[in-house]
């Protein structure tokens, strides 16, 4: 996988092996961040979303009356339920007024706020049918609903372009990059891997629920993990002190983490951002409910690219040995069951290296025909 298809840079190539790269604009190509080429439209579009939304939700909420006398209505008996749907709406509105700033990395805002879009006056649509709800009281509904489809839409449509156009190579051969990240105790990923195999697990963003969700297996199963002989490294696109908040809420207080927010690693090892299907996919809407509600995980704030899919890897002597590739945000891998795997391969090719092809392979051979034997495991 090193090197494989990589576009490699001189200048990088040559660089010294502990250079950290601190900031995206130190180096542009290595960023490929999506909202350096963010059409100035999208961000209007969204500010004059959240305009709308602000002060429709307010004017509901703090005004029922007079919102209601505005389309010919008495107010109702229970303003209340009114009030707290306004108070959403100017929520809504902050989101788009967030997602203003870079609409192609918070792109999930805007699918969510579509689909409120799309939903409410169908809603609305179904109630005042069956003589539940007042038909004049469409008027506002549709105000902040149906002309905001060809916008959102158009806007979605372009992270969908800019995420197709994000399908270049690594930027840098794996052990390359590998050189680049220390971890606290300011030794390389590259010689570490040397010393003992790296469990490298990838997160998605912390306000992921799949990400907490991943924390929170790998909390309950870390014991397992160091019995492997693999060392757990968590690489993320936070803060380092981001990151030590997370990992201590989780019971990961100890585990070795690198901050990857230009995603130079994520790329190295192919990670690739995620399809609309592999981010909001019915599997995954399906398992979202599962970890962010019945188990609690919740959601969070965005930090990091919104659209980058999660992978684990064993890496040794600077060579992936077993990975873990996820084909949706939702997939769930057994990671003690990786880390046997890298650590099993990476002993292989130690006891290929040290005595030789024939021998090695006949050692391999009957470890696992021991293994498969009855009784034999």
């Amino acid at each position: 996988m090193s090197g494989v298809g990589a576009r490699e840079d001189p200048e990088t190539c040559l660089a010294p092996p502990n250079r950290r790269i601190r900031s995206a604009r130190d180096r542009e190509d290595l960023s490929m961040l999506p909202e350096s080429a963010t059409p100035r439209w999208m961000a209007r579009i969204l500010l004059l979303a959240a305009v709308s939304d602000v002060v429709g939700g307010l004017l509901l909420s703090l005004w029922p009356s007079a919102v209601f006398s505005w389309v010919g209505l008495d107010l109702p008996a229970s303003p209340e339920v009114w009030q707290g749907l306004g108070v959403l709406v100017a929520v809504y509105g902050m989101g788009y007024a967030l997602a203003a700033r870079h609409p192609l990395r918070l792109w999930p805002l805007v699918a969510v706020g579509l689909l409120g879009k799309v939903l409410v006056p169908l809603g609305f649509v179904w109630a005042a049918s069956r003589g539940r709800l007042p038909w004049e009281m469409g008027l506002p509904t549709f105000a902040l609903g149906p002309i905001w489809w060809v916008p959102f839409t158009l806007i979605l449509r372009g992270v969908f372009r800019a995420h197709r156009s994000d399908t270049h190579p690594p930027v840098l051969p794996l052990q390359v990059a590998l050189s680049l990240y220390q971890d606290p105790e300011g030794t390389d990923l590259l010689e570490a891997s040397m010393r003992e195999p790296q469990f490298l697990v990838f997160l998605r963003h912390f306000g992921c629920t799949f990400c907490r969700e991943a924390l929170d297996d790998l909390s309950s199963i870390n014991e397992q993990l160091r019995g492997t002989g693999a060392r757990l490294v968590l690489i993320h696109m936070s803060s380092e002190y981001e990151a030590r908040d997370m990992f201590s809420a989780y019971g990961l207080k100890g585990v070795t983490g690198i901050s990857d927010p230009d995603r130079v690693l994520y790329r190295a090892f192919a990670l690739r951002r995620g399809s609309p299907t592999q981010l909001l996919g019915w599997s995954v809407w399906k398992r979202g409910w599962e970890a962010g509600v019945k188990q609690g995980h919740g959601i969070g704030w965005l930090r990091g690219d919104a659209a980058q899919m999660p992978g684990a890897f064993v890496v040794s002597n600077g060579r992936v040995v077993a990975q873990f590739i996820h084909e949706t945000a939702a997939d769930r891998p057994d990671y003690v069951d990786v880390a046997e795997e890298g650590v099993d391969h990476a002993e292989f090719q130690e006891s290929l290296e040290q005595d030789g092809l024939g021998l090695g392979f006949q050692e391999r051979l009957r470890k696992l025909l021991l293994f498969e034997a009855p009784g034999g495991a």
